[in-house]
């Protein structure tokens, strides 16, 4: 999944060139955040799957895309910068982000870190215009606009449950679990505060579900419905 719009926003971006808008919304936007710890991805791509075959039998032509991390690391690609130039903007007090744009560019002209991350924000804003999608963190909770038209999803779990998932999926102790998942979550935090300019909340989420009390198929089961509910 690489539309090409994406590539061309980012590309205009860094060469001041005109860049043209998507055509009008054609959807709803969702957007999935979740804790250190709790999977976000296998539930968009079965949501996603699970839209996409309830459209083929409504013989619909428009289908439903997620975006998550990898979208921004192929155009990023594509503009020869390193793939990881993104997940950068998450880490307000690394110094060295401008040494590495410095490395990544192959023009003489180099991005700050708010031009990337106005970028950042650009690209999702483009995919939101875009509609019919599912947004995979990217702090696209503080970005995509709050009204009826779109979903705002948390994934969450309790604390003790998260670090010894963990710590049993890395083979790491809970000690160093448990300081991968404090810093992580407040990495996370960052970006969107950055965005949304205070602490997001959850009453800033539509819905918010235990992935720790939920198996997956009940979690796409709400999901799909909720979706399908606004959609209408």
């Amino acid at each position: 999944m690489e539309p090409s719009f994406l590539s061309k926003y980012l590309y205009a971006r860094y060469t001041d060139e005109l860049y043209e808008p998507p055509p009008e919304h054609k959807g709803i936007v969702v957007t999935v955040s979740r804790d250190t710890g709790c999977d976000g991805m296998p539930i968009v791509e079965e949501v996603t799957r699970q839209l996409n075959r309830a459209l083929s039998k409504a013989d619909k032509r428009q289908p439903w895309r997620f975006f998550s991390k990898e979208i921004f690391e192929k155009s990023a690609k594509k503009l020869n910068l390193k793939p990881e130039i993104f997940d950068k903007l998450v880490h307000e007090k690394d110094r060295g982000i401008v040494q590495d744009i410095i490395q990544s560019f192959a023009k003489e002209s180099y991005p700050s870190n708010i031009k990337l991350k106005r970028t950042l924000r650009g690209v999702i804003e483009a995919i939101e215009q875009e509609g019919g999608v599912i947004i995979l963190g990217r702090a696209g909770v503080a970005i995509v606009k709050h009204n009826k038209k779109n979903l705002h999803v948390k994934l969450t779990a309790p604390l003790e449950w998260r670090i010894k998932k963990i710590a049993k999926e890395y083979g790491v102790s809970e000690d160093k679990a448990r300081k991968h998942v404090h810093e992580s979550d407040k990495l996370r935090d960052n970006l969107k505060r950055y965005y949304m300019g205070k602490k997001v909340q959850y009453a800033d989420f539509d819905v918010v579900l235990n992935v720790s009390s939920l198996t997956k198929k009940e979690i796409c089961a709400a999901l799909v419905t909720m979706v399908q509910a606004k959609n209408k």
